[in-house]
């Protein structure tokens, strides 16, 4: 009889309480929160009216949520919010043919889409407008500095941060501001004409899993090598672009929406302030270019988000992770939406086939022939706590079962394959399959030549591929009888849901971050391809084509991560002087101060905050500062606010920095404007010279 000396036995103990730990870490939100049930029921919108033209509308809408939400994307690794480094927006477009019903797409700058924030947005804009929930696409930039806890699901809502629970604040907050906008959008429609434009972008992105990729049957390179994950990546940046009459009955631009690869990661976890992450960049300097080379009456308004691009990454160069290479790259991509936007000046039309789909399916209730492709639950692997390439966490994502490229060994029987379920047999026991995503939207839109799929997935680039091959195939067995099919096709990931990856079989038999992260199996591209298939067919043939639930009620364990309402009854003034730091070590120079301010809970940041003003000398006024015809404010992307403690009377203690502001040369004073908040008058900062 073998005995156990005392060493093995505290070993074993401390073992067991961490095992025992890390379970009541993951299922306390589970047991201990309260529950919120939300009932949503299929709505009926105005009906969609004939009109003699084509029109559309387009608004945009700040969606920065309040100090303190907790970022989504690095989950354990992220952190609470403590302001801004960049606005967070949606853009609303709305477009209506001559005949038949309108389209309605959302792009915000969010980590994750949700179909309840989609169906929310539907229940809210259904009286006032004629859109109807089949013709609305959420999509979103992915950005993984933004807010998390507003997801159709207990799973991400508890892992997806840093804190678990669903928020109906935050939830409210998204879906009242985006709701607003399209109302808006609607109610500002005019005469429109559109443009189909396509563009190949290499060099802003890499295949982050070259070693998952080159598993693939079909890629005869099998290199992995970083010039071949520069080439292993989804390049295809697809533009709609849209005009408006003006009074005078000429048209100028108003919009674009604008689909491509790349996840938001050049921002690092642990960092605090929302930020769009190369979107920023994208969005802004095609908006800044048009408003300065078009003579419009109104702002251009670009709503980038995402396509397939699951395995595909910023291409940082090595050690510089942060804002100067997330700045060139987001720049990288708005000089080539530059290119395209212009490109399609000649090729706008009045009157474009417009057509829109969507299905709702719960994955837990399918048929047998439906569900054979998925696993008939979700479960996680090990591969997705140690992070994607680029993002590895010390020292988890270099030992096995963790690390890439240690799949287990297939079991018979086994669903999951190759995945190393994370906690075995205790995931599925702690957490049922309805507390994972489960009530999963496909969903589309064609516009002229260009059909879109959107899937509730991050779609790997192979996976892709292989999604658009099949509806593809689809289109051309009704092309003769039918003239509708598209000849470009875009799969977009992250559309009116989130259910984590889709790879392919081969892919998945590998075991990075992106099969780890396939909640529901190794035939999630073969289901997707499918059913994307499928809807592509039933919207040619019938357009406005829906099959969604008439009603449908979910619990949700929530918890609150607004600031806490407190009444401000200070002054705002200034706590440290305008002081320059100079540029380092992978950092922008920036001009900085602290001012006094009311609390978090009344310095609404999704409004207009801060800004910077200019005068030639003292016996000139002050006015607000422009570079190039833009001017120097929260709008932007060089103005940053931050949270730094509370002080008495309901005020708190903030920075602000104003980055690069050598753009705006050395002559004259500069000063630091704060609007006012909760009744305060606004606050101005003291002067400084660029001269030093």
């Amino acid at each position: 009889m073998a005995v156990i000396g005392w060493r093995a036995l505290v070993g074993v103990l401390v073992l067991l309480g961490i095992i025992s730990g890390v379970l009541v870490t993951t299922i306390w939100p589970f047991i201990a929160y309260p529950v919120m049930q939300l009932h949503f029921t299929k709505v009926t919108p105005k009906v969609a009216q004939d009109v003699p033209q084509m029109m559309a509308g387009i608004a945009v809408r700040d969606i920065t949520t309040p100090i303190g939400i907790p970022k989504f994307g690095y989950a354990t690794w992220a952190r609470e919010a403590d302001g801004f480094r960049n606005k967070l927006k949606a853009r609303l477009f709305y477009i209506k043919p001559k005949l038949g019903e309108p389209v309605a797409i959302v792009q915000a700058d969010l980590p994750v889409s949700s179909l309840i924030l989609h169906q929310r947005i539907a229940e809210l804009i259904a009286s006032k407008t004629d859109i109807a929930s089949h013709n609305l696409s959420l999509h979103v930039t992915h950005t993984h500095s933004g807010p998390g806890h507003f997801l159709s699901n207990d799973f991400y809502n508890a892992f997806g941060t840093n804190k678990p629970g669903f928020d109906p604040d935050v939830f409210e907050f998204l879906a009242l501001r985006i709701a607003d906008g399209l109302i808006e959008a609607y109610k500002k429609r005019r005469p429109a004409k559109i443009a189909v434009g396509v563009k190949r972008v290499y060099g802003a992105a890499k295949n982050r899993s070259i070693g998952a990729y080159v598993a693939n049957n079909n890629v005869s390179d099998k290199s992995e090598t970083d010039a071949a994950a520069e080439q292993a990546v989804n390049p295809v940046m697809t533009m709609v672009r849209v005009d408006l009459q003006k009074d005078d009955g000429s048209y100028v631009p108003a919009g674009a929406f604008t689909s491509f690869s790349i996840h938001g990661t050049g921002i690092a976890a642990f960092t605090r302030p929302y930020h769009g992450d190369v979107w920023t960049y994208f969005e802004r300097e095609l908006e800044w270019f048009v408003d300065g080379q078009y003579s419009l009456p109104w702002s251009m308004i670009h709503g980038p988000f995402e396509a397939t691009h699951g395995d595909n990454r910023p291409n940082i160069r090595p050690g510089l992770r942060g804002d100067l290479e997330t700045r060139r790259i987001g720049m990288l991509l708005g000089g080539a939406a530059i290119t395209l936007f212009q490109s399609l000046d000649g090729t706008l039309k009045d009157d474009v086939t417009i057509i829109s789909a969507m299905r709702v399916l719960d994955v837990l209730a399918l048929d047998e022939n439906a569900a054979s492709d998925l696993c008939p639950r979700a479960l996680v692997g090990a591969a997705l706590v140690a992070g994607a390439k680029g993002e590895e966490v010390f020292p988890i994502s270099y030992i096995p079962p963790f690390k890439a490229g240690f799949p287990a060994a297939a079991q018979s029987g086994e669903c999951h394959g190759e995945k190393n379920i994370m906690l075995s047999g205790l995931q599925a026991w702690g957490l049922g399959p309805e507390r994972f995503p489960h009530m999963l939207s496909i969903s589309g839109f064609q516009i002229d030549n260009l059909l879109m799929i959107g899937v509730p997935f991050e779609v790997t680039f192979e996976s892709g591929n292989r999604i658009r091959a099949a509806i593809s195939h689809a289109l051309s067995a009704i092309e003769s009888s039918e003239p509708h099919a598209a000849p470009h096709i875009v799969v977009a990931s992250h559309t009116n849901g989130y259910f984590g990856y889709s790879t392919t079989r081969e892919e998945y038999a590998q075991q990075w971050y992106e099969g780890g992260h396939a909640i529901y199996g190794p035939g999630t591209s073969a289901f997707l391809a499918k059913e994307s298939a499928r809807l592509a067919a039933d919207m040619i043939r019938q357009p406005g084509f829906s099959d969604m639930p008439a009603e449908w009620t979910l619990s949700l364990s929530t918890r609150g991560y607004f600031p806490e309402q407190m009444a401000a009854t200070g002054e705002q003034k200034e706590w440290t002087a305008p002081e320059y730091n100079e540029a380092g070590v992978n950092q922008e120079a920036y001009w900085a101060m602290t001012f006094l301010g009311v609390n978090p809970s009344e310095i609404v940041v999704h409004e207009p905050l801060l800004s910077v003003q200019w005068r030639l000398d003292a016996s000139h006024a002050w006015s607000a500062l422009s570079i190039n015809g833009v001017e120097v404010n929260d709008a932007g992307y060089d103005m940053q606010l931050r949270y730094l403690d509370d002080k008495e009377k309901g005020m708190s203690r903030y920075e602000v920095r104003w980055f690069n502001p050598g753009l705006a040369g050395s002559k004259g004073l500069f000063r630091f404007m704060v609007q006012g908040r909760a009744g305060l008058p606004p606050f101005y900062s003291s002067s400084f010279s660029q001269n030093r």
